[in-house]
């Protein structure tokens, strides 16, 4: 799983995203699990969830992400840099 992100109307928006190989006619090989919102939005609720880990949505623990996953997100939307190093610049 990875973060990804997608600029509308002069907004960013992020996503939770995993590699998808079963679908043979498309050309997309990742599929949107999650999506956070507005990247500033998204930078606040992780921050909260860090916080309050009980409120770490059900949906993502069901994807198996853990506290440790979503301390990597936190970093990486704060820094500009995944923990593979990929630039994911966001203006937040």
């Amino acid at each position: 799983m990875y973060l990804s992100q997608v600029k509308s109307n002069g907004k960013r928006y992020i996503y939770l995203c995993v590699y998808d190989r079963g679908q043979e006619y498309s050309t997309r090989r990742e599929r949107r699990v999650y999506a956070f919102g507005e990247a500033r939005q998204a930078l606040k609720k992780m921050r909260r969830w860090k916080r309050k880990f009980r409120e770490f949505p059900q949906e993502l623990k069901e994807l198996g992400c853990s506290e440790q996953d979503l301390s990597d997100w936190i970093t990486t939307l704060e820094t500009g840099k995944t923990k593979t190093g990929r630039n994911f610049i966001v203006n937040v």
